[in-house]
Order: C-alpha cells, then structure tokens, then sequence
C-alpha cells in the first residue's frame, strides 16, 4: 500500500512492477487513491470508513486521464466532507445513479463539454434527435451497449451510412466522458465498431463539370448565400463549415486576407487566407444583400457574413451540405446533382486543390493553403522553429487558381485567352 503525493506526471506513468495491480495512497487527500494495473488501466478511488456501521468501503471516482487528477481530489474531499455529515458517498452515488436518465447524460454533456468544441452544435444535434428522443428515459443504471446500438442502426435504417458514423463517434466520445466523471462504471462501446466503412473520397471535378455544376448553380433551389458559399468554397479552397461561419471581423478588404481563428479552424490553428479579387467579389455582394435584408427587417447588420434565419447563427456546413443533396437527380439509374456526376461541398475544396497542383503550384504550398498540419508541421523543424506564414506563397496560388478557374469559366472562344486577376 505505497504512499505518495500524486501528481499529473506520476499519473501518467504509474504501473506495477510486479503483479497484475498496485494501488498508490495520496498523501494531500485522504483516501483518494490511485488503482494501476498491468493492462495500462488507472482509476481512481476514495476510500473510508462507513458511518453507519464502521466498515470499510472504497468508492469508484473515476478513470485516469479522463479525470484528471485535480477532479479527483475534488470529489475525493466532496465525499469525505459528506462522511463527517453521517452521509455515505457510495450509497449517495449509487442513488443519484438510479435516478439519472440516459437524457440526463446527453444534456450534461452538451452543455459541460460538446459545446466547448467548434463542431459543438453538429454534436448536440445528432444526440438530441437520435439518442435522447430515441432512448432518453432509459436510467443510467440499466444502460446497455444494445440501446447504443439501436440508436445507431435507426440512423443506419434510413440510409444515412456517414451520420451513423458520426453518430457512433458521438456516443463512444460521450460514454468515455461520463465513465471517467464516474457517471457510468463501464464503456458501454467497448469492442464496437464503426457501423460503416467508409473509404476516402477521391471525387476530383472536371473542367466540363467545374463549368456544368457552376451554370447550373445559378439556377439552382437554394438562397442566393448558399450559391455564394459553394463558390467560395471552389474558389478559395477552405472548408465548407470555415467559409459558412465567416464573420465580418474576420476579412479585411482593404488587405485582401481574411484571417480563420483557431477556435474556428479545425485543426485549432489561426488559417490567413489570401483573397483574390474574384473572391472579394462574392464576399462584397454578399455583405451589401446582408445589409439590405437588416434594413429591411429593422435589425442590425448580424456580426456573420452568411446569418442563418434570424440572423442570430450563421449558416452551418451541414445545411449547405445538405441544400446541394436536395439538387440530386436519378434518371436512367444514373444520380447528378447539377447536371454532373454526384458531389458535395467538400469535393470543391479537393478539386481546387488538384486544379492548383496540376497548373504547377508546390504541393507544400497548397498544404499550406489547405491549412493541413500534416503537411506543412509534419517535422519538429516546421511545428517549433519555422514560423514563416507563406503568405506570398498562399496569395500566388490562389491568384493563380482563380484566373485558371476563370479561364474554365469563360465562354468557349475566350477560353484560349490567359486571364490574370482572378476577375470573372
């Protein structure tokens, strides 16, 4: 029974050094300790003295590194304070558990740790709507991995292959969180799998289709927004979700550049964008309909360049997602969506993407355009010391791609004339 003043890093490495198990006391809280096994598992546990019968007892506080070491000793003195009061903790734990519902689990996730991340909406949506409607008054207690499993094959019923996946990340994201906060004893999704393979998109568009989608567009059942973000998305090479969620104090015009915030990135770092004229362009138009319709309505101009209805959100990535599957055709067993061969938003950011590699431009510098960490912070050399932007870089190929995008565009004699700028 080794004593020890714990701490993060001994956390991080505590193992046995001979049998399948060690236990190590904490000298700061007493009681709490730390359960290492052979397997790598560590949890941590308060153990006391019942106050009613004056028996010892040990309580599971939580799993090591989901709880993180200052929580535990939280909860360690929590349940000890409540000892002094003739409660005892495990029977309070065990009580609170039978009372909490799986509903329960979802909305204290949401709002304790999905809505941290940017993707936070996206998240609680696909709980709320396919495990708290469809199993939320299930008790904690009597939570079974078949009920994730429902959950997951009512998605998987109606076609939707990729939001089950989703989903399914969902859920074993949630499970792990409330296991290591002590909600649930076990990992429900331990040993599932995914409830789809899927493989790695490769769709690339033509030229002839770049044209067809891009004539089709503007004729296309959506908001006029929607059409501008689909071809910001081509033209600039960013992310759907980054282009729909831009707001106004992240471009600068006079500078051309429009600067994504880390909290907004998805690989959580600052992304400056280059603007090309042609992008400008869109954005301008965009942000002179935004104001007309604030007008209008009495309200003030919303912080976002693309607001959703009400203009108190903007427009997420998943409706324009899914403003694009609702222009797919089948005729002939043949499925288009714009007169092309079926895509999606995404699919304009990797067409970009290949166009700029194919007109010559460094695969490193469309990385950093991309704003692929794999690319361009894959050495110790590129994430530590340099810190060179590519700015210069990023503007060249960007210019270069909107006048080549221009170029495709063009009515069919001037295709044969260079460009330059960008300008449609």
């Amino acid at each position: 029974m080794p004593k020890i003043e714990l701490s993060d890093r001994f956390c991080q490495t505590a193992k046995p050094t001979s049998g399948l198990q060690v236990e190590f006391f904490d000298t700061v809280v007493k009681g709490l300790s730390l359960l290492a096994s052979a397997g790598g598992a560590k949890t941590f546990y308060l153990n006391y003295t019942r106050p009613t019968d004056g028996k010892r007892a040990r309580m599971k506080i939580g799993r090591y590194p989901e709880m993180k070491l200052g929580k535990a000793r939280e909860k360690a003195r929590a349940g000890r304070g409540g000892i002094g009061e003739g409660q005892d903790p495990l029977v309070e734990k065990r009580a609170l558990a039978a009372s909490q519902t799986v509903a329960d689990m979802v909305d204290n996730y949401i709002a304790r740790h999905a809505s941290t991340k940017r993707s936070g909406d996206e998240i609680a949506r696909r709980l709320r709507k396919n495990v708290k409607d469809v199993i939320g008054e299930i008790k904690l207690s009597e939570l079974h991995r078949r009920d994730v499993t429902k959950c997951i094959d009512t998605v998987k019923d109606r076609g939707a292959h990729i939001e089950a996946n989703r989903l399914f990340e969902d859920v074993r994201a949630m499970v792990r969180w409330a296991r290591g906060r002590g909600d649930l004893d076990s990992n429900l999704v331990e040993g599932m799998r995914r409830p789809t393979e899927t493989t790695e998109r490769d769709r690339v568009l033509s030229d002839d289709e770049i044209r067809t989608m891009w004539a089709a567009l503007a004729k296309a059942d959506a908001r006029e927004s929607t059409r501008r973000i689909i071809r910001l998305c081509l033209v600039t090479a960013q992310r759907v979700g980054e282009v729909s969620g831009m707001t106004r104090d992240e471009i600068d015009l006079d500078e051309k550049v429009w600067k994504i915030p880390a909290a907004r990135s998805k690989n959580k770092r600052d992304h400056l964008v280059p603007l090309s004229n042609w992008a400008i362009d869109i954005i301008n138009e965009q942000l002179a309909d935004a104001e007309a319709l604030a007008d209008r309505k009495g309200r003030e101009v919303s912080r976002f360049v693309f607001p959703g209805p009400g203009a108190r959100a903007a427009v997420t990535g998943a409706a324009i997602a899914k403003a694009v599957k609702r222009e797919e055709t089948t005729k002939r067993n043949a499925t288009t969506i714009m007169g092309v061969a079926s895509w999606t938003p995404h699919d304009l950011r990797r067409t970009a993407a290949t166009h700029m590699e194919e007109i010559g431009i460094s695969p490193f510098v469309i990385g950093h355009v991309l704003n692929h960490i794999s690319a361009t912070k894959a050495s110790i050399t590129s994430r530590v010391y340099a810190r060179y932007d590519y700015a210069r870089e990023k503007r060249e190929a960007l210019e270069l791609w909107a006048a080549r995008l221009a170029g495709i565009l063009a009515p069919a004699p001037a295709r044969v004339v260079a460009i330059r700028g960008g300008r449609r």
